[in-house]
């Protein structure tokens, strides 16, 4: 009776083996799955132009408006008032600055967009290491677990014979 025991105990323990194997293989997949989707994302943002994003696109556009109205209100006010050339030029030149702040802003947002990005990637890739480690950690104890078993069955059958 008790080697039958020890040989029903040992295909449980196999079966049971088997049966986590192949769940510990479904979530490596599925980690593996959510690293590669991770770094996508991380590429499709954070190595991207920003100036290309729409909101940036958005801001450049209403400048560009902006910018076409002013220059030709100071335009026909140059007309009427008879403003001189270095007149004209200060309005150029203040038109000008407009666009380097407005660049320098979007410069500046550009790379905060990215720092988030790259803060976002590094917890998402943290929490994908840290399963991961949990994942060992809980095979390690598993084969110990195995291994506890199989010397218990072993002991018991060896006991039932004597």
């Amino acid at each position: 009776m008790s080697i039958l025991g020890g040989v029903i105990g040992l295909g449980a323990s196999l079966f049971g083996g088997i049966k986590a194997g192949k769940e510990r293989r479904k979530m490596d997949k599925f980690l593996n799955k959510q690293n590669t989707e991770n770094t996508a994302w991380y590429n499709a943002n954070a190595l991207s132009d920003y100036t290309q994003r729409a909101d940036a696109q958005n801001l450049m556009g209403q400048l560009r408006n902006t910018l076409t109205k002013q220059n030709k209100i100071a335009a026909n006010t140059a007309v009427v008032t008879g403003a001189t050339p270095e007149q004209q030029a200060v309005q150029k030149e203040q038109s000008n600055k407009v666009v380097s702040d407005t660049f320098s802003n979007i410069g500046a947002l550009g790379q905060q967009w990215k720092d988030r990005v790259t803060d976002k990637y590094l917890a998402r890739k943290d929490n994908i290491a840290q399963q991961r480690m949990g994942m060992m950690g809980q095979n390690a104890q598993s084969y110990e677990n195995l291994m506890g078993n199989g010397l218990n069955m072993l002991t018991g059958s060896l006991s039932g014979l004597f």
